[in-house]
């Protein structure tokens, strides 16, 4: 099994100690969802989000971001035996060869730039590779999911200066008027990251129909999220049914080389038989059970390969 993770909050969990004891704090080995020790011979690329709180504005937003970073390459230095940044697909190839994982860095929340586009740059130094550019709420960029709102002309003026510097801009939480603003200013393909189907599961933060045909026609990428509340409505009880739903129905979109995974793991509910990440071995073997091997290698490595080769 090969495994392209496009979403994971883990180093947030961890630098931030969201619901852990103080002294647990490494990437190798924690008692989140997301453990290099608990993964360790996979054949594995996990892009680590630096989630931005809706709260964090200005100067607040640029020292969190700077202390997230801190935090995730402290941990890359600590487990380089383990781990190592790349910055895209055939770097990820070449240090899984080693016997390693592959860590992309990633950003979910555009206030990491503070309203300031030369920010873009510093993203670009540090190895960000992709950017979600709202969270739920409202920054400088646009609005989420929790108002209907579009992008702001700063956020207009961030698409292109994105592109320029090789960051892929991620989709997943703009609200509906968000996402078609980016799908006309884009020039390059887009990722929702982690983001189901509102058809199977009616919720603002999955995709809708034609969101995700307009990501299939222009080479884009939409990453499956374990979350139990987008996997379906009904969440006490989500069994691979649920989740095999989304998929099913995002292949009758044509999506055989869109689908990925983004799992959310250390920033949603899960279900029990994802709870954390050792347990994706057995998503492999039901999917390919349910899908066929072809199609599931393509969704478990082989889109997100090509997506960011």
């Amino acid at each position: 099994m090969y495994l392209f993770d496009l979403h994971c909050d883990t180093i947030t969990r961890l630098n931030d100690g969201v619901r852990l004891e103080p002294n647990d704090r490494s990437l190798l080995l924690n008692a989140a969802q997301l453990a290099l020790g608990r993964m360790r011979g996979e054949n594995w690329c996990q892009c680590f989000a630096i989630f931005m709180p809706d709260e964090y504005r200005g100067r607040d937003a640029v020292d969190y971001y700077e202390r997230s970073y801190r935090y995730f390459l402290e941990q890359m230095s600590f487990h380089s035996a383990y781990v190592e940044q790349v910055q895209n697909a055939p770097e990820a190839e070449a240090v899984i060869a080693q016997g390693k994982a592959a860590a992309i860095l990633t950003v979910e929340g555009g206030s990491a730039l503070a309203g300031d586009l030369g920010r873009v740059e510093r993203l670009r130094e540090c190895g960000v590779r992709m950017m979600t550019l709202t969270w739920n709420g409202e920054n400088e960029l646009g609005s989420g999911n929790l108002t209907s709102h579009g992008l702001t002309d700063f956020g207009r003026a961030v698409i292109p200066a994105l592109e320029e510097a090789g960051i892929v801009a991620d989709v997943s939480h703009l609200n509906d008027a968000g996402f078609w603003e980016v799908a006309r200013l884009a020039k390059r393909p887009l990722c929702a990251s982690h983001s189901n189907s509102r058809s199977v599961c009616e919720h603002l933060r999955n995709l809708t129909d034609d969101q995700f045909r307009f990501l299939a026609e222009h080479q884009g990428l939409a990453g499956i999220n374990y979350y139990v509340g987008f996997l379906a409505e009904e969440a006490a009880n989500v069994t691979f049914d649920h989740l095999a739903a989304h998929v099913s129905h995002f292949l009758e979109l044509g999506g055989e080389d869109v689908l990925a995974l983004g799992s959310d793991f250390d920033g949603a509910d899960t279900p029990p038989w994802l709870s954390s990440v050792e347990h994706t071995c057995g998503l492999y073997t039901r999917m390919c059970a349910e899908f066929g091997r072809e199609i599931t290698d393509k969704i478990f490595w082989g889109n997100a390969f090509r997506f960011f080769s």
